[in-house]
């Protein structure tokens, strides 16, 4: 019975025994580890970061830290100087680390007061050495300079609103898609199938690229912000109407689904008055000015007229009913000027040998052609060249003889309705007047 209770104790007391080491070997840790040392250029401490002043910090040792933060020299490049140069970056570059010692101490919450503002004291009193260092420093002669490589253009980002794409509110009802995240066009594309067309008017789709800061058609491989899609109010086939605009909200609504978007949808009742009237204004505009050609003898052949118009450079259409004047505009690009027709001949599928007239026509679509070509007296040199070659006469849609008179009043009416639309913001071969104006 002794002996049980002898071993008992001997447990207890060596139990006891073994807590006391463990707890003792524990605080010699601390202590260990909360001993200030000397840092190292190993160690990976940023010099210039602010301290962080933790809560059990005391409002005078934090004082003193921000205090010699603030009175850190600043930063200097390294510079092929002499030897006082040198012993003044030293000086530099130890009150950099007494510095860097002094944001590693107090940025950990629970440092020990008596660490931290010892730390401190070290970084202040590194900063008059280094203010006196910095007395002494003289700057270096500038190299000569070296030509550096040319970088490569940067294309600027205008400020403010997005630089637009192709839609337009002039002529285009817009509805932006806010999307929750960025969207790839490589997502976005196969999506807008259904957004091609609404009945006879086209429909656009762009997105925002925020580096740019410029609206796109989608196109795959690019991030986009945000998604604006637009349905054009009117063109040569009419305005937008009701049956239309539906079909539009119904696909704008369908992607707006599938890419997890808003969409701010228009009033129906709204977007229709408004197509009606910019076709009211477009039909007040829309102005085809003919010049004819008229023999004075014998009717010409189909074929003799092809090969005048091919010989002067006029390219044949698609469907092959007329010849196209090409005019580069001022950015280069070849835009219809006029075109010029043979009756009702399709030059692709009549026998050019058998079909013959006596008048050809040289149609301007004034709203189409740019103003800057001044297309109607180009039209009227060419018809008059025409003539003469071929034994004729030039004459307006009445056949009566163009004569000065009558120049001076087309070209009259011509400078009224060029204001009009330069005043409506879609001057005549602009990018809007050939979406507005088309078919």
């Amino acid at each position: 019975m002794k002996l049980n209770m002898d071993l008992q104790t001997a447990l207890i007391v060596a139990g006891l025994v073994f807590v006391v080491l463990v707890f003792g070997y524990n605080q010699w840790q601390i202590r260990k580890a909360r001993r200030p040392r000397a840092l190292s250029p190993e160690d990976d401490v940023a010099p210039m970061r602010e301290p962080v002043v933790g809560q059990s910090t005391a409002p005078e040792t934090a004082a003193r830290l921000h205090e010699a933060t603030a009175e850190q020299p600043p930063r200097r490049e390294p510079t092929l100087s002499q030897a006082p140069a040198r012993a003044g970056a030293t000086a530099v570059s130890d009150n950099n680390h007494a510095a860097a010692a002094a944001a590693a101490a107090a940025s950990t919450a629970d440092a020990d007061e008596a660490v931290a503002e010892e730390v401190a004291v070290a970084a202040a009193s590194h900063a008059p050495e280094a203010d006196e260092a910095e007395a002494e420093l003289t700057p270096a002669p500038a190299p000569a300079p070296v030509p550096a490589p040319a970088p490569a253009p940067v294309a600027a980002v205008p400020d403010g609103q997005p630089a637009p794409a192709v839609v337009d509110p002039l002529i285009d009802c817009i509805v932006p898609l806010h999307l929750e995240r960025k969207a790839s066009g490589d997502r976005i594309l196969p999506l807008t199938g259904r957004l091609r067309r609404a009945g006879t008017k086209p429909v656009h789709i762009e997105g925002l690229r925020a580096e740019a800061n410029a609206w796109e058609p989608v196109t795959a491989g690019h991030q986009y912000e945000d998604l604006q899609v637009g349905v054009q109010l009117a063109n040569r086939g009419g305005p937008l109407n009701a049956l239309e605009f539906s079909e539009f909200v119904t696909a704008v609504e369908s992607l707006a689904e599938s890419l997890d978007a808003s969409a701010d949808l228009p009033d129906m009742a709204e977007t229709v008055a408004n197509a009606r009237e910019l076709d009211s204004f477009a039909a007040g505009c829309d102005v085809q000015l003919g010049v004819n050609v008229i023999s004075d003898g014998a009717p010409w052949s189909a074929a003799y007229v092809q090969n005048v118009a091919t010989q002067d450079g006029l390219v044949l259409s698609r469907d092959g009913t007329r010849f196209i004047r090409y005019q580069a505009n001022a950015e280069g690009v070849q835009r219809p000027l006029f075109t010029l027709q043979f009756g009702d001949t399709n030059f692709l599928r009549d026998d050019l040998t058998v079909k013959a007239g006596r008048q050809i026509t040289l149609l301007l679509d004034v709203p189409v052609a740019d103003q800057a070509a001044r297309p109607f007296k180009t039209v009227c040199e060419y018809g008059h060249t025409l003539a003469q070659r071929m034994g004729a006469q030039l004459v307006d849609d009445n056949m009566r003889p163009l004569t000065e008179a009558s120049f001076v009043a087309i070209f009259s009416q011509l400078e009224t309705l060029y204001n009009k639309l330069e005043a409506r913001g879609m001057p005549a071969g602009s990018s809007v007047a050939l979406r507005l104006f088309s078919h």
